[in-house]
């Protein structure tokens, strides 16, 4: 598989995939997506097939590079749904290429991890302890909470995180540690559609905060899901992200 895939025709949606896993999470999407629009799925740099950034790795350099990808492909305004990371880096496009955008899905994805007093404390732990962490543990860990819900999720999460090194899981899990996006949101001028998964609980908070700051944006939780909700519940998922980007909000 190429860095990057194109199904369909018609109006361009970009779906940005989340942190150590790849645009193959998207497979439970492609299929009903390009009905009615013009899928781009594609690997961010150090993931699937993408090679790495020469650059230091953040949210705000992926999102120039996936400005540039688009401009390769000629695209000058897109839906975009991100997921996790991929859905910082969706809020960074949106908010500092706002003619980029049309409509804007941010699923399971936070705007950054050191806004409270609390979120701090729990990123000064989680820092250190995942420097330490052999990459096989950070993977069990990682199968046993996003496999919650879909035993077939959790056997995805295996089969894709165990193709990075723990280098590569430090440099990138750094980019989400370091991201601060909050003071951006109320600059995202499109209409937004923000997504939680209802058994993960930590990302609520932000996402309905998220929700209040961004203009003329709607919350919705997707039932029996976990992380990686669209591959729980596909048929609400792709149900939801239809109708925002047919009907709005």
């Amino acid at each position: 598989m190429r860095h990057y895939n194109i199904y369909g025709t018609g109006e361009s949606l970009l779906l940005i995939h989340g942190a150590l896993v790849s645009q193959t999470m998207w497979q439970p999407q492609i299929a009903n997506f390009c009905k009615s629009y013009r899928v781009i799925t594609l690997d961010m740099p150090a993931h699937g097939n993408a090679q790495d950034l020469d650059e230091e790795y953040t949210i705000e350099a992926l999102a120039q590079y996936v400005i540039k990808q688009l401009d390769e492909l000629g695209i000058v305004q897109t839906h975009i749904c991100g997921h996790s990371l991929g859905g910082m880096v969706a809020q960074q496009i949106a908010s500092a290429y706002p003619g980029r955008v049309q409509k804007l899905i941010l699923a399971e994805t936070a705007f950054g991890t050191k806004n409270s007093l609390w979120e701090r404390i729990q990123t000064g732990f989680a820092q250190p302890f995942l420097r330490i962490m052999p990459q096989s543990v950070l993977v069990d860990l990682s199968v046993k909470q996003y496999g919650s819900c879909n035993v077939d999720t959790g056997d995805f999460v295996r089969k894709e995180m165990g193709r990075y090194d723990h280098k590569t899981s430090l440099r990138v899990m750094s980019a989400a540690f370091e991201y601060a996006g909050k003071e951006r949101l109320k600059g995202i001028k499109s209409p937004t559609l923000v997504i939680v998964a209802q058994e993960n609980k930590q990302t609520h908070a932000q996402s309905k905060e998220m929700a209040t700051l961004i203009p003329n944006s709607k919350f919705v939780v997707i039932k029996s899901a976990n992380h990686l909700l669209n591959l729980d519940n596909p048929e609400d998922f792709n149900s939801e992200v239809i109708k925002f980007l047919q009907f709005g909000i």
